[in-house]
This record gives C-alpha cells, sequence and structure tokens, in this order.
C-alpha cells in the first residue's frame, strides 16, 4: 500500500478539492446547455459531473440553482441568499432565530468559515432530494451518488492508513467549500436586494443585483467565466469564452440607458462583501433586529 510523504499528500488534497470545484463549474456550464442544447445529451454529462465525480445531485443543484438566476438576491426566493445563520440584508435579521443573533453580528468574519462546510450542506441536499416526491430519475441519481461515495472510499484506503485518509479528506473537503466560496461570494453579495413593493424589469433585476469582477486570464481561469457574471444572468446559455466580448457591448448599453453597471477587482469585491456583511449584521451586535 502506497503511503506518500506528507508535503505529497496535502498538495494532493489541495488539488483534489480544486479539481471537484473546476468539474463543479463545468456542471454549471452543461446546466445552462453552453455546452450541450439537447437535454438527453444535457441530463448525461450533468449526472457525470455532478452526481458521479462531485457527490452532489445534479437534479438538486439546478433546480436550486434555476431559482437563483430567477430571483437574484431576493430576501426570501434566492436560496443563494437566504441562510437561517446569516443575514445578507437587514430585513432578514427580523426572520432569524434570536439564538442565532450573536453568530450573524460576526457574520463578516465567520463567512470564510461557513464555506469551509459546503461540502456537508451540498450532500445533505443532495441526498434530501432523493427523498422528494417529485425527484426526478431517483434511482439514476442515487445511483451515481453511491458509486461516487464508493470511488472515494477506494481512493482513501489507499493512501497508507486512518491517518493519511482523514487527512485527505478533510483537506480535500475543506478546500472545495473554500474554492466555492471564493468563486461565487463575489457574484451577488452585497449588491441591490430585490425587492417585491418595487419590482424591477428583467435587465435591472439581472444586472443591478450582479457584480463582475476584473483581473485578466488568470481571474477568468479560477472563476471559470463568472467574474462576468452580469453577462452571465442576461445570457446563461452563452459558453463562457464569449462573455469578455459581450462584456463591453453590455456596459456601453446600460450606460447608455442610466443603469449601474458595477465593475471590480478581486481585492475590492472581497473588501465590499465584508463591508456589506458587516453593515447587515449591525443591528444584532446592538441587540435590535
Amino acid at each position: 500500500m502506497w503511503s506518500p510523504h506528507p508535503a505529497v499528500l496535502v498538495i494532493s488534497a489541495v488539488l483534489f478539492g480544486f479539481m471537484l470545484t473546476q468539474n463543479g463549474m463545468l456542471g454549471h456550464d452543461v446546466a445552462h446547455r453552453q455546452v450541450f442544447r439537447k437535454g438527453r445529451e444535457v441530463s448525461l454529462a450533468g449526472w457525470i459531473l455532478g452526481n458521479l465525480l462531485m457527490g452532489v445531485s445534479y437534479s438538486w443543484w439546478t433546480r436550486k440553482h434555476n431559482l437563483h438566476h430567477a430571483n437574484p438576491n431576493h430576501p426570501t426566493d434566492d436560496p443563494d441568499a437566504s441562510y437561517p445563520m446569516l443575514a445578507m440584508f437587514k430585513e432578514q435579521l427580523a426572520h432569524r432565530r434570536r439564538i442565532l443573533l450573536p453568530v450573524i453580528a460576526m457574520q463578516a468574519y465567520l463567512y470564510p468559515f461557513f464555506t469551509m462546510f459546503l461540502f456537508i450542506t451540498m450532500r445533505v441536499g443532495s441526498v434530501e432530494q432523493l427523498f422528494r416526491r417529485d425527484a426526478p430519475m431517483r434511482i439514476r441519481q442515487g445511483l451515481g451518488l453511491a458509486l461516487h461515495l464508493s470511488l472515494y472510499i477506494l481512493l482513501l484506503t489507499q493512501l497508507g492508513g486512518w491517518p493519511q485518509a482523514i487527512t485527505f479528506l478533510v483537506i480535500s473537503q475543506i478546500m472545495f467549500g473554500l474554492y466555492n466560496g471564493s468563486v461565487f461570494a463575489p457574484n451577488h453579495k452585497g449588491m441591490m436586494m430585490m425587492s417585491d413593493d418595487e419590482p424591477l424589469d428583467f435587465l435591472r433585476t439581472q444586472v443591478l443585483t450582479s457584480r463582475n469582477v476584473r483581473g485578466g486570464w488568470l481571474v477568468d481561469f479560477w472563476n471559470g467565466g463568472l467574474n462576468y457574471q452580469i453577462e452571465h444572468h442576461l445570457f446563461p446559455t452563452m459558453p463562457r469564452n464569449r462573455l469578455s466580448d459581450a462584456q463591453p457591448l453590455v456596459q456601453k448599453f446600460c450606460a447608455d440607458r442610466g443603469i449601474s453597471y458595477h465593475q471590480t477587482s478581486l481585492a475590492e469585491s472581497y473588501r465590499e462583501i465584508f463591508n456589506h456583511l458587516n453593515e447587515a449584521g449591525s443591528p444584532a451586535r446592538e441587540g435590535g433586529e
């Protein structure tokens, strides 16, 4: 049995987590029919990339992501903006359990910690999906998740023993969560909140709730093209390698109509997110709701 050098083990685990997230971004492209147009090919590729290779239900994620695209930054209807232990907007505080207010008060500092455990919430959601009465392709979905688990356990058994297996498991999955968080957080967090009282048209809904991140080819690669979030939300079936071509056209279109088009650096996007979460949690620090 092979027992890798500790440094090799750690680096391999980090790269494995990196691979899982890159794989997830490919699954994202497939789900938006950027790769295949026909439903059968989309479903098969999604099953391979999601259920089999990531251990995440493709149908569960697709349903959740479609809700996000339809309701970006809506305090109740966007699943990516509504978490029980966070308040993305001050308006959400009234709907959070009082026992969680101390956590929300420190959410700006705890958010990176929470992203480390995304691998748990995604797998739990995937398994729960199998027990929904309207779950599509329940047997195939469950089989894919079971195969992923079996292959992953087989990998862990080849690492030389329990200490190595646990080290690889923890580091790879935490890396998966952190990388996911680093990619998806800049897209919408800290941007305009949707309101049922003041509905916007499609263009303004997608543009005003989204943030673009500039930075060249490395940022494009790291973010899987999702740093062109405005263009992606306006044209979700557009392949990622064409989003940069659309960006100046969309920016000019918005400027001509007086629509705010927000684009910033990666570092500045994280600063904006931190400040926004800190501000949204301020009433909890002051003892209010």
